[in-house]
């Protein structure tokens, strides 16, 4: 069975302090199928292991501060990401008179670009949280072998490009940015395989390669990543085309045109990089050259016998 750092008995009044001032009645069986959804997603970036300890400690009561915080945090970035997935279930009212939305003297439904903001707010909330979790983790990790020891970490720590540069190339933030390297560490992966290692034997990182490889990976996630696991940069441009087609076309479709502009970018940066190793090849090649005596060439000295004055 699932299991959730909560208690349906007291949810309402421990949570709502929780999820950002929203103004809800937070009935925990309401929305405890989406709060099952996250459960599942949250492992694959802090492991199994890690989640089921904290389920563990939450459970018997008595926590320590360690895993009093962590279990804080976890809490908080699994409400967010549950009323984002809940979100279109609180909006509208599925009944055998069929779907309706609630309307009367004191309360309408929210206009579109209210929704929009609303849901891009609960995303980086929820990011925000995981990377407190996250670094709270990194920096105890003494009392997390869990965490210390899990898959996720040991890959995201391998990686051959961090936080640090995709905030540098293409404004992935630091706050939050964590959580997005695990989850698009195989991209990060693929990308290095594909088109570093293919041109390089011994691939030296450098800003001309880091750069082209950020440009693909954000071209990638676009198309391969859910909404909610893409960064700002790529949020931000999928809801600008949005409002300006007011989904004319396919979300598909706009996806494409927006990754389509990363992968552009990364394709000029990959012919810098192919140039830069076309005129280190015809600088080796011309000293290599210059280093051959050449051909045909009498090197007759004084000293050689048959030498004529």
């Amino acid at each position: 069975m699932i299991k959730v750092p909560f208690n349906p008995e007291n949810f309402a009044s421990e949570m709502k302090p929780k999820i950002s001032g929203n103004n809800l009645s937070l009935e925990y069986f309401n929305i405890e199928s989406s709060l099952y959804k996250v459960a599942v997603q949250i492992p694959k970036t802090i492991s199994q292991a890690l989640y089921n300890r904290l389920i563990d400690k939450f459970e018997a009561g008595n926590i320590q501060e360690h895993d009093k915080t962590a279990i804080d945090y976890l809490q908080r970035a699994m409400l967010h990401f549950t009323i984002y997935e809940h979100e279109v279930y609180l909006m509208l009212r599925i009944s055998n008179d069929g779907i309706t939305t609630k309307k009367n003297e004191d309360e309408t439904t929210a206009f579109k670009y209210q929704t929009d903001m609303l849901n891009d707010n609960l995303i980086t909330t929820a990011w925000f949280w995981m990377n407190q979790l996250i670094q709270y983790l990194n920096d105890h990790l003494y009392d997390f072998p869990e965490w210390k020891n899990s898959d996720q970490k040991k890959e995201n720590d391998e990686l051959p490009v961090n936080l640090t540069d995709f905030n540098k190339w293409v404004g992935v933030e630091t706050t939050g940015g964590e959580y997005f390297m695990i989850y698009a560490g195989w991209i990060i992966r693929e990308v290095w395989l594909d088109f570093v290692k293919s041109r390089f034997k011994e691939p030296v990182k450098t800003d001309a390669i880091t750069r082209a490889v950020c440009y693909q990976v954000m071209g990638f996630a676009c198309q391969r990543l859910a909404y909610s696991c893409l960064p700002s940069p790529i949020r931000r441009d999928i809801d600008n085309e949005m409002g300006k087609n007011h989904k004319a076309q396919a979300d598909k479709d706009i996806r494409e045109h927006v990754a389509g502009k990363f992968l552009q970018k990364a394709e000029t940066y990959w012919k810098a990089v192919d140039l830069e190793i076309k005129k280190e090849a015809i600088a080796e090649q011309n000293k290599t050259a210059a280093d051959k005596p050449a051909l045909g060439r009498n090197n007759i000295t004084e000293d050689d016998k048959f030498y004529y004055s």
